[in-house]
């Protein structure tokens, strides 16, 4: 059987990186010290990397309190079969970010996170990408580094 993953090439390397800055949600997944679980999370665009706005509250913020390591699911199925759309998959480590640095640029992405980015459960954290798998559609997978996507720019 030959090997279904694709040598990395421009064109992957592309599309991930228009599929990661064009990102404003994703599913996040968390292990902590406790079961793995899954979030729907809305995140910044930052480079290779994304931020994510965290509550105290949540579930997965206390996970990623107990163990860093994350994966995010990017790309949203648009019409047709969702098996066939492109999507990327990250392997990250989250890290402290300096939430008042960053408040401008949350808000020109999310405007609605107005009503509560500045409470106090708050925080934010960036998402520091180590390595990803992209899906560029049926039968198109390839892996991909931090330097593919630090390296690449999107295209329209």
């Amino acid at each position: 059987m030959t090997d279904p993953i694709r040598p990395t090439d421009d064109g992957a390397r592309r599309q991930a990186a228009r599929l990661l800055s064009q990102a404003r949600h994703a599913v996040l997944g968390v292990r902590g010290d406790g079961p793995p679980g899954l979030s729907r999370v809305a995140v910044l665009p930052v480079g290779a990397d994304l931020l994510l706005l965290v509550s105290e509250l949540s579930r997965h913020t206390r996970a990623l309190d107990a163990d860093p390591d994350c994966a995010l699911l990017i790309g949203e199925p648009g019409t047709g079969d969702p098996l066939a759309a492109a999507r990327l998959s990250l392997e990250l480590r989250a890290e402290a970010a300096d939430k008042a640095a960053h408040r401008e640029a949350w808000l020109a992405w999310h405007p609605g996170a107005a009503l509560y980015y500045d409470f106090a459960d708050f925080r934010l954290l960036r998402l520091v990408m180590r390595s990803g798998f992209l899906v560029g559609g049926f039968g198109r997978a390839f892996a991909l580094s931090r330097a593919d996507l630090e390296n690449c720019r999107p295209t329209a």
